[in-house]
């Protein structure tokens, strides 16, 4: 699935949230599924890995540091996009009447 590069007004510090209206949530999804999908296989194959060299610490280090790296990379993106990371693959989107609720791979928003 690609993302329309149009929608994607700006880039917020990620200490910074910004309060949506329903239609810029929406809007947000294309791009929520897009890295989401992205890091979920990223993180497949690494998983795969680490249960293969678990045997060897060093290796399984290495790997745990890439695995760590993927998720704090997913979750810098979502707080860019002005979102808030709740877990893996779920998203918190500040509204104007509360919270919207988003999971991967779903494409609608749930009021929260």
């Amino acid at each position: 699935m690609e993302a329309n590069s149009e929608i994607v007004r700006t880039i917020y510090p990620l200490n910074q949230t910004k309060v949506f209206s329903h239609e810029e949530a929406l809007e947000l999804i294309p791009l929520l599924q897009l890295i989401s999908s992205k890091t979920k296989r990223e993180l497949s194959v690494l998983n795969s890995q680490l249960s293969f060299f678990k045997s060897n610490s060093d290796k399984a280090l290495a790997i745990q540091e890439k695995i760590n790296t993927s998720l704090q990379s997913w979750s810098d993106k979502v707080r860019r996009l002005g979102a808030i990371p709740v877990s893996l693959c779920k998203v918190r989107i500040p509204g104007e009447e509360g919270h919207y609720l988003w999971e991967y791979p779903e494409n609608k928003l749930f009021m929260h």
